[in-house]
């Protein structure tokens, strides 16, 4: 009787052994291989900046802008001149942005009170490849009745677009 326990046994392990070596012949190693790009591109930039309904007598100058900064110099001459500056922005990305803020700050402190602006905001949505106008116009008032000790007023503009939810 032991006899035939040792065999059976012996028995299975060998078919142990056997299911063993078959699995791993078997068996087969996957790799899995990927990548992510990331192909949407963020870019809204100034690509323009003109003046317009130039007062007679006045000098818009040579405006000048960058990717992100618009420069203008405007001279008025008398009470009641205005010159008006058109700054395009455009969304040369391919995400839809919205308008966060639109922030300008005339320097008060340190400016003529003679010299005013008018800001117009740009559009609230700018979809892939479309673009959007802000128009600063700079007024020299009308009210003034003498020759102000300071003769200029800066202005500082920041005009921020997130991306669309």
């Amino acid at each position: 009787m032991r006899y035939y326990r040792n065999i059976i046994v012996i028995i299975i392990l060998i078919i142990i052994t056997a299911m063993a070596v078959a699995y791993s012949a078997f068996a087969t190693q996957l790799d899995i291989n990927g990548q992510s790009k990331i192909i949407g591109e963020w870019n809204i930039k100034i690509t323009g900046i003109s003046a317009e309904n130039i007062s007679p007598g006045c000098d818009a100058g040579t405006p000048k802008y960058s990717n992100t900064k618009a420069i203008f110099d405007a001279k008025l001459q008398k009470p009641g001149d205005t010159i008006t500056y058109i700054i395009t922005i455009k969304n040369a990305g391919t995400i839809d942005a919205v308008l966060s803020s639109a922030d300008f700050i005339p320097d008060d402190e340190n400016g003529s009170p003679a010299i005013s602006y008018e800001i117009t905001n740009p559009a609230q949505s700018l979809k892939a490849g479309t673009e959007t106008t802000c128009e600063v116009k700079v007024i020299y008032n009308k009210e003034t009745t003498e020759v102000p000790s300071v003769k200029s007023k800066k202005i500082i503009g920041v005009i921020e677009y997130v991306q669309n939810d």
